[in-house]
């Protein structure tokens, strides 16, 4: 990417405008009589401005790890470390990442890959891959996703391994899991849900307001191109806190030299802004159902006429749920550890980004669920 400018902040002229209306109301508050939350917002503009422009242009590349690919159906497929010795004693870990996001979140660069640090730590991890869902008439639907797709991923690496397995759930991902779990769990051993949603109307409802504000954009757009475009998505996520560019990449264009905290940035950045477009069915379905309609907490939700319900999973549960978690709320996720019989909770001082690549994540999420299994 040194040589091409990268196309993100997504959607660019978006976040932008809503740091300069933010400025704006602060500007306005300053003239009622209220204080500004800086005394230099102007130049915070400019190195927000700065630091988006030294983003788009840092030569960092993201090293991409060989992947041996073990299983596939339609655009999801499985894939082992190429050369890790899956021959060995040691637990398989299957990592499951959201359907809105790249897998690459489970190994960023090398200074921060839960799939090589469980390789480490004497584990056999693999990832699994959604794809490109618009291109996979096997994730058209909800219950495409889960039946046609997750669940013969998980039967097959069970089979293919010849042991039941841990499967660990990331954010939309875990609220996946779950329902796979609670639907037919035969594969399994044990499941972590990590940052994983499922009262959606629990806690401060701060994303809840954001989604229901921005739906009738949404509907409009579904019915008219069969999909929701990632701009979208991405919008909602950067009005939970209009400041928050300025803000991350005022203090970016600070950060001197090829750092690790440098390169770090960047891949996160790159993979924040490399979301997917969803189906139409699905798209609706998380509005409708998950956000407004809270179906998952009420007991409404069905797969192949049968409910789901955590309290039909059966095996040992990691919940993992933080109060510092801004997107999945503590009390979204945490649900989950009351109505899974057999769960345990973990409350780790990271945001939602946080527990997978922050500077915390290894020591305060990791290592506690490397134990927690090992202790199984």
């Amino acid at each position: 990417m040194n040589k091409n400018i990268r196309h993100g902040l997504r959607p660019l002229s978006v976040q932008i405008g809503m740091a300069m209306a933010e400025y704006a109301g602060h500007y306005a508050a300053l003239k009622e009589g209220g204080d500004l939350p800086s005394e230099n917002l102007p130049d915070d503009i400019q190195n927000m401005l700065l630091g988006i422009q030294k983003y788009q242009t840092h030569n960092y590349v993201r090293s991409d790890l060989p992947l041996d690919v073990v299983w596939q159906s339609g655009q999801i497929f499985i894939g082992g470390i190429q050369g890790h010795d899956y021959s060995g004693a040691g637990d398989v870990v299957l990592l499951v990442p959201s359907l809105i996001n790249k897998s690459y979140i489970f190994d960023l660069n090398e200074e921060r890959s839960m799939l090589r640090w469980l390789a480490a730590q004497g584990f056999h991890p693999y990832l699994l891959s959604w794809g490109e869902p618009m291109q996979d008439a096997g994730q058209a639907t909800m219950e495409g996703i889960v039946l046609d797709r997750l669940v013969p991923a998980l039967t097959f690496l069970s089979q293919h391994t010849a042991q039941n397995i841990h499967a660990l759930g990331y954010c939309m991902g875990g609220t996946l899991l779950a329902a796979a779990a609670a639907h037919q769990g035969d594969a399994l051993k044990s499941i972590i849900l990590l940052a994983a949603p499922w009262d959606f109307h629990g806690g401060g409802q701060a994303l809840l307001n954001r989604v229901q504000f921005w739906a009738p954009s949404a509907f409009p757009a579904i019915e008219e191109k069969g999909t929701l475009g990632v701009d979208w998505i991405q919008t909602v996520f950067a009005s939970l806190d209009p400041a928050a560019a300025m803000r991350k990449f005022s203090r970016f264009l600070e950060m001197e030299g090829d750092s690790d905290q440098v390169r770090l940035f960047v891949a996160v950045e790159d993979w924040l802004n490399d979301g997917v477009d969803l189906p139409g069915a699905v798209a609706q379905h998380c509005i409708r159902d998950w956000f407004l309609g809270n179906v998952p907490a009420r007991g409404g939700w069905y797969l192949d006429e049968q409910a789901v319900k955590p309290e039909n999973i059966t095996v040992p549960a990691l919940v993992i749920a933080s109060d510092k978690d801004r997107l999945v709320e503590y009390e979204t996720a945490s649900i989950l550890a009351d109505k899974i019989p057999n769960a345990t909770l973990l409350n780790p001082s990271c945001g939602h980004i946080g527990v997978i690549a922050g500077r915390h994540s290894v020591a305060h999420v990791w290592e506690p669920l490397a134990q927690w299994i090992k202790a199984l």
